[in-house]
């Protein structure tokens, strides 16, 4: 069966689901109307922002439709296609391979690695091994990494939306840009500042979601923006604005 580096759909529109589902519960019982005879004052309270908390389950729910868009279509069981977890149909005997059975006096076979081998003693005289160096070395600055395929699509699809929502309109700087950005979906704390690219405003938005590499420099022109994906280590204490890349925007500008 084939692999899928990203989490199924159908989890991420659950988990999604399952968190909104109590934010409408709240929101219903506060919509009801108040009891006969009390007297309910009519006013207008301006709309609070997202929390990040509702800003991360929008979020969630932006990586479902993306990882709906790139997925292949699932294979069916009718067309024979086999896999972990597929039942198996009925009458259908699968076959074990036999244990063997040694008779008496006889022992299997050795096998490389089994026996566990005794460490050799060194010599009296032998020098001590050094031991590393504290303090002296300084931790490299992590670097873009490759994406597959499934991640480049999935980049493609978040950048596709940055670019037509930015269309014919000019970057004025790094506020203006997360305004538009979180307007899309993309929680405020993954949106990261990042030095200007030839006097025009540039960021980042992180994508990674569940071991997945993917992100987006996003660079103001004045007609729109340039996005590029690319990839950035999985692990969670590397900060996406201290991934080492060269911009290809360079190229095209």
């Amino acid at each position: 069966m084939r692999s899928r580096p990203f989490p199924k759909s159908v989890l991420v529109a659950a988990l999604g689901c399952l968190v909104l589902s109590g934010c409408g519960t709240q929101q219903a019982a506060s919509d009801h109307e108040a009891p006969a005879g009390s007297a309910v004052k009519a006013t207008t309270s301006p709309k609070a922002p997202p929390s990040a908390e509702d800003q991360e389950v929008r979020f969630i729910g932006l990586v479902g439709r993306a990882i709906d868009a790139c997925s292949p279509d699932a294979p069916s069981d009718k067309n024979g296609e086999g896999g972990e977890g597929v039942p198996v149909p009925d009458g259908l005997v699968l076959e074990e391979e036999p244990t063997p059975i040694y008779g008496p006096g006889e022992t299997p076979p050795t096998v490389l690695g089994d026996a566990e081998e005794a460490p050799v003693p060194l010599p009296s005289d032998a020098p001590e091994p050094p031991s590393p160096a504290t303090g002296s070395a300084k931790p490299k600055q992590p670097v873009e990494v490759p994406l597959p395929d499934t991640e480049k699509c999935y980049g493609d699809w978040h950048a596709d939306r940055v670019v037509e929502a930015f269309k014919n309109t000019k970057a004025t700087g790094y506020d203006a840009m997360r305004t538009k950005l979180t307007a899309l979906d993309h929680p405020a704390a993954r949106v990261h500042r990042m030095p200007d690219h030839r006097g025009q405003s540039r960021v980042r938005v992180d994508l990674r979601f569940m071991g997945g590499h993917a992100a987006l420099e996003v660079t103001g022109t004045d007609s729109g923006v340039i996005v590029e994906v690319f990839g950035a280590p999985e692990t969670e204490d590397v900060k996406l604005t201290d991934v080492k890349r060269k911009p290809r925007l360079d190229t095209t500008m």
